[in-house]
């Protein structure tokens, strides 16, 4: 088991209890589908969402993403149903009821059968995990290329531009006055 991926699953189920998938603001169409027509104007009073905060953290939406790429590998649905099981059920099961649900066997070997799958479970989100990471900063270091390509070029093209003012160009981009 890993302490750091089994505190943030657990943050994951509490964010989940408190703020649900996210992901679904309403909409009219949503309105009209909900109430059949039009919302009555009357005797409905709160929204049913959260306009500020809805959904889960950040964190908790990263462990979702992979838990779904979990969840299409093979044998990844029960690693899913572990982690729904374990961290996400109100009020809390007990282990052996988590085992009982799971059907991962009776007794002792249905324990040493749970603990075996969160250690997978916790060795798949945390590469998961790492592997979205390194593709993000890929992609943040692709895009900071792409944005000094484009500043170069507009600078170019402004020196190109004003090359009867030039001094005064140069003189706001040395004195830090314009962006780099």
């Amino acid at each position: 088991m890993i302490e750091a991926i089994e505190t943030l699953l657990r943050h994951w189920g509490e964010q989940l209890a408190q703020n649900g998938h996210g992901g679904g603001l309403p909409s009219t169409m949503g309105t009209i589908v909900e109430f059949a027509g039009c919302a009555p104007r009357g005797g409905v009073y709160g929204a049913k969402l959260l306009v500020a905060g809805a959904g889960p953290d950040y964190a908790a939406a990263e462990v979702n993403q992979v838990l779904y790429a979990i969840e299409r590998l093979e044998g990844g649905s029960a690693l899913v149903r572990l982690a729904y099981a374990r961290y996400r059920n109100e009020p809390r099961l007990t282990i052996a009821e988590q085992v009982d649900a799971l059907e991962l066997g009776r007794g002792d070997a249905g324990r040493r059968a749970y603990y075996r799958q969160v250690g997978v479970l916790h060795e798949r989100l945390q590469a998961g995990l790492l592997e979205r990471q390194g593709k993000l900063a890929v992609m943040r270091r692709e895009s900071r290329r792409d944005g000094d390509r484009v500043r170069r070029a507009s600078l170019k093209h402004a020196d190109a531009a004003h090359r009867g003012r030039g001094l005064e160009l140069k003189s706001d981009r040395s004195s830090g006055d314009s962006a780099p």
